[in-house]
C-alpha cells in the first residue's frame, strides 16, 4: 500500500517563484529568542523583501499589532526607496480582517495604509507557504548569522545592529540564485519601484480621553501629565510610535518622548541645582503620594528647602 501510495496523497514537486522588477515584495513576521539588557526575551521580527533584488530589512518590536505593521510598512518602504505592487502575506489575523487566501478581506486601516504608498496585500492560499520562501528562508539566515553571540542594550541598539547588518552583511553577500548581491541587483529594480508619496504623515491613532482629576491622562498603562487648566477637560492623545502627544482644541498642550529622558535629564538638573537632603526628601515623598509630574516636584523641593536656605513666603 505505501509503495502504490494508496493512503495518501503524493506529495507535489515544489518549483520556485520569479518575480519581475518592481513586481512583488513579500512580507512576513516570525518570534525570535535575543538578549537585551541581560534578559532573554522573545521578540516579534517583521522582514520585508524585494522579490526580484531580495533586497531585505528587518526590525524587531515588543510586540506587532497592527499599529506596528503600519510603523513597519512606513519604516520599510522608506528604506526601500519605493514600493511594488504587490505585498504577499500570511493569514495572519493582524493584516487580514476575514476569509483566507487572495480572496481574503484585508483590514481596513491596512488596507487604507498600503493604498497611500500603492500596495495591494494579497495573502497566500491555505497549506502554501512557499508562496512566500524568500522571507522563510531570510528568517533562517538571520536566526542563525544575525543573532548567535549577540546581546543589545535595549530595544534602539536592536534595531540599529540590525539595520548595519542588513546593509553591510545581508544585502551585499552574493546569492546563488541570483548571481550577484541583493545590492546590486536592486539597482536593475529601482526604476520599476513605485515612488513613495511627497509627503509621509507619521504612523499614529487618535485617542480621545478625559484628564483626571489628578491632572493626567490614561493611554493603556502609562499615565501622561497635562496642564492643571484642563483638569475634567476632553483632550486627543495621539500615540506615535516613539512619542506621544496631546492636543486640547487642535493645540499641542503636552508631548512626552517614549524613553523620557528629557523628564530624566530635568531631574537630573534638579539634583545638581538644588540641596541633596531637600531633593531625596522630595523625591521620597513624591514617590510615596505618587506624584510623577517634575512641575509639581520641583514645587516639593522648594517647600523643603523653604526657611533654611530660601527665605520664601508661604503662598509660593
Amino acid at each position: 500500500m505505501r509503495e502504490l501510495q494508496l493512503r495518501e496523497e503524493p506529495p507535489a514537486r515544489v518549483g520556485h517563484y520569479d518575480f519581475a522588477p518592481g513586481q512583488e515584495m513579500p512580507h512576513d513576521t516570525s518570534p525570535h529568542r535575543l538578549r537585551s539588557g541581560g534578559i532573554l526575551l522573545t521578540a516579534p521580527c517583521a522582514a520585508r523583501i524585494l522579490g526580484f533584488s531580495r533586497l531585505s530589512v528587518i526590525p524587531y518590536y515588543p510586540r506587532f499589532t497592527r499599529f506596528e505593521a503600519q510603523v513597519f510598512l512606513d519604516a520599510a518602504v522608506t528604506f526601500l526607496g519605493g514600493t511594488c505592487a504587490r505585498c504577499t502575506i500570511d493569514n495572519t489575523r493582524i493584516l487580514v480582517a476575514a476569509g483566507s487566501g487572495p480572496g481574503a478581506l484585508i483590514a481596513a486601516q491596512i488596507e487604507q495604509f498600503g493604498a497611500r504608498f500603492g500596495v495591494r496585500f494579497k495573502p497566500h492560499a491555505i497549506g502554501n507557504p512557499d508562496r512566500k520562501a524568500h522571507v522563510e528562508r531570510f528568517f533562517h539566515y538571520v536566526e542563525h548569522h544575525f543573532l548567535p553571540g549577540r546581546s543589545f542594550a535595549d530595544w534602539p541598539d536592536i534595531n540599529v545592529q540590525a539595520r548595519a547588518w542588513c546593509e553591510t552583511v545581508a544585502n551585499q553577500q552574493v546569492k546563488r540564485s541570483l548571481g550577484t548581491a541583493p545590492r546590486a541587483a536592486f539597482e536593475q529594480e529601482r526604476p520599476a519601484l513605485h515612488p513613495l508619496p511627497a509627503h509621509q504623515p507619521a504612523v499614529g491613532v487618535i485617542a480621545p480621553r478625559v484628564v483626571d482629576t489628578e491632572g493626567y491622562v490614561h493611554l493603556e498603562t502609562n499615565r501622561y501629565s497635562v496642564p492643571e487648566r484642563l483638569l475634567g477637560k476632553a483632550v486627543e492623545v495621539y500615540p506615535y510610535f516613539e512619542t506621544v502627544a496631546i492636543y486640547f482644541q487642535g493645540r499641542a498642550v503636552a508631548h512626552a518622548p517614549g524613553r523620557g529622558a528629557a523628564r530624566l535629564k530635568r531631574l537630573l538638573q534638579f539634583q545638581r541645582t538644588y540641596p541633596i537632603r531637600p531633593f531625596l526628601a522630595a523625591v521620597a515623598q513624591a514617590l510615596a503620594d505618587g506624584l510623577y509630574d517634575l512641575t509639581r516636584r520641583a514645587s516639593l523641593i522648594l517647600k523643603q528647602v523653604r526657611g533654611t536656605f530660601f527665605q520664601l513666603p508661604e503662598g509660593d
